[in-house]
């Protein structure tokens, strides 16, 4: 049973399954022992965090420009 672990974890991971979903399935007592077992198995997470970085930055950088540091510009936009 135990040798069917680390595929049902790569098809997952693979799939898309949130990693904390990943390591209740797989009983593991941390997060972050799913990470240090799993994790080459996450460029796609790398990725996606890097473009959320990108858009928090732009959103900031278009508050700072409109002079309006609450954002109602954008809720008026939106």
């Amino acid at each position: 049973m135990h040798d069917l672990r680390h595929p049902a974890a790569t098809i997952m991971i693979s799939s898309r399954v949130p990693l904390a979903v990943v390591s209740k399935t797989l009983r593991h007592s941390t997060l972050a022992t799913t990470v240090n077992l799993y994790g080459h198995l996450l460029p796609h997470a790398a990725r996606e965090a890097v473009a959320a970085i990108g858009t928090a930055l732009e959103r900031a950088d278009r508050k700072h420009a409109t002079g309006d540091p609450g954002g109602a510009s954008e809720q008026r936009a939106a």
